[in-house]
Formats: C-alpha cells, structure tokens, sequence
C-alpha cells in the first residue's frame, strides 16, 4: 500500500502521501506513531512536509527503514533528498538526470534465478514479444511461420507452456496471452550459463542477419578503438545507459507493435593489456 516512489521528484510530497495512506489503512497511525518507529521527533516530520525544515540524509534513513524501503527505493530517496535540497542551478540540473535514469531503471523486472531458462533458447524472447501483436494468433503453427528462422511447431507449443511456467506470460479475463511485465531484465555481468548461450545465438543470428536481410531492413556497424582502461569501463557504463533510453523509448511509444527486432551489443578486447601481462 506503499505510494510508488519513482513517481515523485519532490521528497515532501512523497512523504504527504505516505501518511495518507498509512492514516487511511489505520486510524491508529500518526506523526506519533511514525516518530516512535523511526526514533525521529514527530514534530519534524511535520515541518519537513510543510516545508519547514529539510530533509537530511540521516534522518531520510531512519524514515526509509521505517517504512520499510528496498536498497533501490532508499537509493531513488537519497536522489529526491540531494535535488531538492540543491540550490546550484547546473547541480540540480545534473540531480535531475539522474532521477530520470533510476525512473527508467524502476521499470524493469529482474529476472529470478530459476527464471534464467528463459534465455535457454534464442526464440523464447521472440515469441513473448510476438504475443503483443495486434495481429497475434494463439497457434502453434503460427506462431512457427512468423519467427525468423523458423522454428517448429513443436518449439512454439513448447515455448508457450515454458513462458507460462515461469510466469513471465498469463491469460487475462479473455483467454488472450498477455506479458506479465511490460519489460524484464538480466542482471548485469550475470555468469549464467543459459545467457551465456543465448548471447552465443544471438551473435549468430546477427552474423547471419547479413546474408538474411536486405541492407534497408538492418543495421551492423563496428567501431576499432584504443583507448585507456577508465575509458573501457566507461564505454561499458555508457552502453548500459543507452539500453536503457532505447527503452524508454519503446515504453513510451504509443503507436501499435508491428515487428519483432533484435538489438546487440558488443565490446570486447582486440589485444592484449600489457600491465596484465606484467602482473
């Protein structure tokens, strides 16, 4: 019954609503009750809603795991504290940006470890987002002819069944499949196994998608670079960063899907460090 705290840009409004909604699941409940919780006078959670007094980053703490915030949650919190309590223009400029990247973060669904099957086979994560097509039919013959390559019948029945199983795809009220959640992720770095393999097809696909597709239909392109240790991790933060706004950008697109596509990214080492080789 928690407001969403990813919603929120203002800590004081988050805070307004979170009594509110306490106050309205129990009658009981009051900047009393909360100071006692979170060992933190009642009087200043008044005075930090009413605007009186700002929020620091202890106290923020004490209310955080008074009501019970996750680490993400917390960290989103801390981000809401430092911009509004910032009174440097180009600061709270750079605060902004980075609201708006664990917004986005927020949307995503890591997967559970048992859940890693799902990337056992390349075309479990074809069909899933092929269920959101208007044009969608609920066969197993269909669903063969529509991904490329093609696969079998058999596979897509299968994939169905295993979709279901792990929970990542329902059957609303209608009967119809639809997506549990609008947008699921790996974690990153994960040394599963079942990704191992699937970035492996993936790659292949893409090899392959040369000679399968028409050069209007695709886009390969590859950089060569040197650059500095620091700049490598960077390079690796930055793509991480870039996913995340192509998917926001998919979230917020309101037209209807039409098509299926597969995005890669690559960045591996092409020669030998020469500290490593000193170490």
């Amino acid at each position: 019954m928690l407001p969403n705290i990813f919603l929120y840009t203002d800590y004081k409004k988050y805070l307004r609503d979170y009594y509110a909604s306490q106050k309205r699941l129990s009658k009981n409940f009051s900047y009393r009750f909360f100071a006692a919780k979170s060992k933190v006078s009642a009087g200043q959670l008044n005075d930090v809603i009413a605007g009186r007094r700002a929020l620091t980053e202890k106290v923020m703490r004490k209310y955080a795991a008074a009501m019970g915030l996750n680490p993400k949650e917390t960290g989103y919190f801390s981000l809401l504290l430092r911009f509004v309590n910032n009174r440097d223009p180009e600061g709270k400029q750079d605060d902004f940006s980075e609201i708006a990247k664990a917004r986005k973060r927020s949307r995503l669904r890591p997967l559970d470890q048992e859940q890693y099957e799902f990337y056992s086979k390349w075309y479990h994560c074809a069909i899933r987002e092929l269920i959101t097509l208007p044009d969608f039919q609920d066969d197993p013959e269909w669903i063969a002819s529509r991904i490329i390559p093609r696969i079998t019948s058999t596979q897509a029945k299968a994939s169905l069944e295993l979709l279901a199983h792990l929970e990542l795809i329902r059957r609303d009220a209608r009967g119809k499949w639809v997506q549990c959640d609008a947008i699921i992720t790996s974690e990153s770095d994960v040394k599963s196994l079942a990704m191992r393999a699937y970035n492996g097809e993936m790659l292949r696909l893409a090899r392959e998608s040369i000679d399968r597709f028409p050069l209007e239909t695709r886009e390969v392109s590859t950089l060569t670079l040197g650059v500095s240790p620091a700049c490598y991790q960077d390079l690796k933060r930055r793509i991480r960063e870039f996913k995340l706004e192509l998917l926001n950008a998919v979230i917020e697109d309101s037209s209807p899907s039409r098509m299926i596509c597969q995005m890669n990214f690559q960045l591996f080492p092409l020669a030998e460090d020469p500290e490593k080789e000193r170490s």
